[in-house]
């Protein structure tokens, strides 16, 4: 047994309850990774032309070197078994040290260790069969989103601190456990609207106090609240307030959808979020019930506790599981995420949405136009 695999022995016993697995790569292989990471971010990052067949090129190439349990376990993630996996023994991308302050976002989306990170991300989504895309109305359609605190509200002030915050992956606040965006559907497109993300890919280019990302897998909350609760779930009954991260003149309030859908291929499938969802005003007794058992139940829930730094990665599977974070103690923490879009879901169902997404098939957009 490889030392890899060892570690992912030792770790899952510990996050088994919680279906959240460690991938571990040996030093060839994270030496590999590295090599091919730096190759797809000198040609501009995931962004660049060209970055969706180097990417897939790259996994193709690292799968041929994992041992059959690592493959195993690969495959269990893209086949929506697993709520997370955590990718460990990563080449650090930089020795640097973080500045005193934290840069502007533009002058940190242009750094060449930000684009090695967001190129690994890349990578990694592809080992599980996951594309990389973007949504128009969120992020300005970039492919990697920077996690940090450009617009206050974390422990510390930042320069020019706003009086009111924004409720968003770019402020320093609490963000209660919550899927991402948009929340109309979690797998088939309805009624226009763009799914749910499958995934979220998160590294760290400084994480100075080691401060942690939590995740909340659903499947223990759910057998808890039992199937009528579940059943209630899933009737169209909700209603939710807009992203703070959309871009202006995008997105919107949205009501009578559900919490939770069933899908042939991934099985059940949930979107939520603790401080944006609540009942619609003529829902019946059950479905409130319902509502306050699951609320419930995932305040009642132990977060799985994970520091990420450039040595590490975690895939969230954004349909069966719930993230959130405390505030924002150091002003310094940036991470580097990337949306995964699973196989389940064929590419071709963006061009009927609503919400456009920008996928890494940047030759496709060049000929035919933006995907929507």
């Amino acid at each position: 047994m490889t030392d890899s695999i060892k570690r992912d022995v030792e770790n899952a016993e510990f996050f088994t309850e919680q279906d959240i697995r460690i991938f571990s790569f040996d030093t060839r292989q994270s030496t590999r990774l590295h090599t091919l990471a730096e190759e797809l971010a000198a040609i501009g990052g995931p962004q660049a032309p060209g970055a969706k067949s180097k990417a897939s090129l790259a996994a193709t190439e690292l799968k041929c070197s994992f041992s059959k349990d690592q493959c195993e376990l690969l495959a269990a993630y893209s086949n929506g078994l697993v709520c997370a996996l955590i990718f460990e023994g990563l080449q650090k991308i930089t020795d640097g040290s973080p500045p005193n302050e934290l840069p502007n976002l533009t002058s940190l989306e242009n750094r060449y260790d930000v684009l090695c990170l967001g190129a690994r991300n890349q990578i990694l989504l592809k080992l599980v069969d996951n594309i990389s895309f973007a949504y128009d109305m969120d992020n300005e359609g970039k492919l990697v989103r920077l996690v940090a605190n450009f617009k206050g509200g974390g422990l510390t002030k930042i320069n020019a601190e706003p009086d009111i915050k924004e409720l968003s992956s770019h402020s320093g606040l609490a963000l209660g456990p919550h899927t991402e965006a948009p929340y109309w559907c979690a797998v088939n497109a309805k009624d226009g609207h763009s799914p749910s993300p499958s995934s979220l890919i998160l590294s760290a280019l400084w994480n100075p106090s080691l401060e942690a990302t939590r995740v909340i897998p659903l499947p223990p909350i759910l057998e808890k609240i039992g199937v009528t609760h579940c059943l209630a779930l899933t009737t169209g009954n909700f209603r939710f307030t807009r992203s703070d991260s959309f871009v202006s003149g995008k997105g919107g309030d949205g009501r009578n959808v559900s919490i939770l859908e069933f899908d042939d291929k991934v099985g059940f499938a949930a979107r939520f979020n603790s401080y944006r969802f609540s009942v619609n005003d003529n829902a019946s007794n059950f479905v409130r019930t319902a509502y306050s058992a699951l609320c419930r139940g995932v305040s009642e829930a132990t977060p799985v506790e994970y520091t990420l730094t450039q040595e590490s990665a975690m895939v969230i599977n954004n349909v069966r599981s719930l993230h959130c974070r405390d505030v924002i103690k150091d002003n310094r923490r940036v991470l580097v995420r990337i949306f995964g879009l699973s196989k389940f879901l064929p590419l071709s169902l963006f061009r009927r949405t609503r919400y456009c997404c920008r996928a890494d098939f940047l030759s496709i957009q060049a000929a035919e136009g933006p995907i929507m």
